[in-house]
């Protein structure tokens, strides 16, 4: 569905508020072609709330609401969806449909299996497909990583490759009880504390397939090779001792970091994999482990060998005057800034990660406007 042409901004619905929904709500005011015309929230004390106080802005005129139908009559082009999806993903599903079938484009963080919709799960999928058909609009799902750290950048070096051995893109997410400050997602999610013999959920679940597998997929796809099958490898280590964190203590002999490697087969071989690796800031590295290329310093490196042989490291800092986690700043940037395209796109589900000018920030627009104001 394609809003009015000229040079009217881009009528946007952003939902959620949580700590990236946040952000993104903050990018959508920031954004100089987009027009935050309404708020979708779940909490009832965020009811009423002006949407610029929800985000650390000035009022903007715009109250949150829980009423979907007011949310669907003040007609959008498009919905920002960053509701989380966290034990909930049936609702963001379902959610997503209805948008969908209104009409309405969708660009969303929430839904990470379907970054490559050819590799996601049909539960995911067909539901989502039949919709924006339906209803004659676009859906895209993107992010961080998974999102254009995993598919974009990669895809870059490549394109500078030759004959090519295998592709791998480590994740050290370190620090995690500073950078990432939720124990119910680290306890939970990723085990921290459980005993040993512990399976962490994400990974007992399927959750690391689902949202990694079309990362690996894309990458195979986009080398043409031929995948046997995605095989998990992975791995916890247990604390020595009582470890401090900054969100408590994680008992001896409980988990205090995983790995795992989700990884494309050919011939017996990982061709194209991922790893991550998660510690809290007083997680004692083992020395199987490769050690990130800055000591004690968190990102992805993206390891290419053949020829000739690449090594990238990616490192996401934050603002000097902004505590936001950057991984979180990045992962709502990459959809808010799609969202002129996404509108302007043929309806149906967008193939592949977008790439190329018109996905790229626009806030610097904005500041340099600003500065000449003043």
């Amino acid at each position: 569905m394609t809003s009015s042409p000229g040079t009217a901004k881009r009528r946007v619905v952003h939902v959620g508020t949580g700590m990236t929904g946040s952000v993104a709500l903050r990018a959508i005011i920031d954004d100089p072609v987009l027009d935050l015309v309404g708020l979708k929230v779940s909490s009832p004390t965020k009811v009423g709330t002006d949407a610029g106080q929800l985000c650390g802005r000035p009022d903007v005129g715009v109250a949150a609401t829980d009423d979907v139908a007011a949310i669907l009559d003040t007609k959008p082009d498009c919905v920002a969806y960053c509701a989380t999806a966290v034990r909930r993903e049936d609702d963001v599903i379902a959610d997503i449909i209805g948008y969908l079938e209104a009409g309405i484009n969708v660009v969303t963080i929430s839904a990470i299996p379907m970054v490559y919709p050819k590799a996601a799960p049909p539960n995911w999928r067909d539901p989502i497909e039949r919709a924006a058909l339906q209803g004659g609009a676009t859906f895209y799902a993107t992010g961080c990583e998974p999102g254009f750290v995993s598919l974009n950048l990669p895809t870059a070096l490549l394109a500078g490759a030759g004959a090519i051995d295998s592709y791998r893109m480590d994740e050290y997410a370190l620090d995690l009880d500073l950078a990432y400050p939720i124990w119910e997602v680290l306890h939970e999610s990723m085990g921290f504390g459980k005993p040993d013999g512990h399976v962490p959920i994400r990974i007992a679940v399927g959750k690391v397939n689902n949202d990694w597998e079309p990362v690996v997929r894309y990458i195979a796809d986009t080398l043409t090779v031929d995948v046997d099958e995605v095989a998990l490898d992975w791995e916890t280590i247990l604390a020595p001792h009582d470890l401090d964190t900054a969100l408590g203590v994680i008992p001896k002999d409980t988990i205090c970091g995983h790995r795992w490697q989700l990884a494309a087969m050919h011939d017996d071989r990982p061709v194209v994999s991922v790893q991550y690796f998660a510690a809290v800031t007083s997680t004692p590295w083992p020395d199987s482990w490769p050690r990130p290329t800055q000591p004690g310093q968190g990102g992805m490196v993206f390891r290419i060998e053949g020829n000739p042989r690449m090594t990238l490291d990616l490192r996401l800092d934050p603002a000097p005057d902004d505590a936001t986690n950057p991984g979180v700043a990045a992962t709502a940037m990459a959809a808010i800034n799609a969202i002129p395209t996404v509108i302007d796109a043929a309806p149906g589900l967008l193939p592949a990660p977008l790439a190329g000018p018109s996905i790229v920030t626009r806030q610097t627009r904005r500041r340099h406007d600003d500065s000449e104001s003043r």
